[in-house]
């Protein structure tokens, strides 16, 4: 079974605001060029969520988060990414490999905390939905649409 990437997201600087590209170049054991992971983590060179995730977590909480909000650089659709932790598998053709799951932290529950939901409340909700850490094991270019499926290699 195969998803896709929806959206792409990066940061240059912690936390700066998240801008979105229509393609981006992942370099093996770097990580996204242009973002504030970039060589920096070999365990989180790149950070994954499931658009139908977040679309879950809004329907069962009423909230109305949004991808960009959850901070992390690709956003997919029609896939299970927490299957993939300490596996590898393909978004077109570069090979990344899980490593663990992106559990929320402290930090984001802050940025995500306002009037109806407190920071306790957005990790909560968000725990085993906020996407996975991945690493590059071969870089290449990336694009919205491209697939995301196992590494049958």
């Amino acid at each position: 079974m195969a998803g896709k990437i929806i959206n792409i997201f990066v940061a240059a600087k912690y936390e700066a605001t998240m801008t979105t590209q229509d393609n981006a170049r992942l370099d093996a054991e770097k990580g996204i060029v242009g973002d504030r992971y970039y060589g920096e983590d070999i365990d989180a060179q790149v950070t994954l969520v499931d658009a139908d995730m977040i679309e879950q977590i809004n329907r069962t909480t009423g909230w109305s988060l949004t991808p960009a909000e959850t901070r992390r650089n690709i956003v997919t659709r029609g896939i299970d990414l927490n299957q993939w932790e300490t596996a590898r598998f393909r978004i077109g053709d570069a090979i990344l490999e899980g490593v663990e799951l992106c559990e929320p932290c402290a930090g984001l529950g802050g940025q995500l905390e306002n009037d109806q939901r407190t920071a306790a409340d957005v990790v909560k909700a968000l725990t085993r939905g906020a996407g996975l850490r991945a690493r590059v094991i071969e870089g290449a270019e990336i694009t919205i649409g491209d697939k995301v499926e196992p590494d049958q290699a």
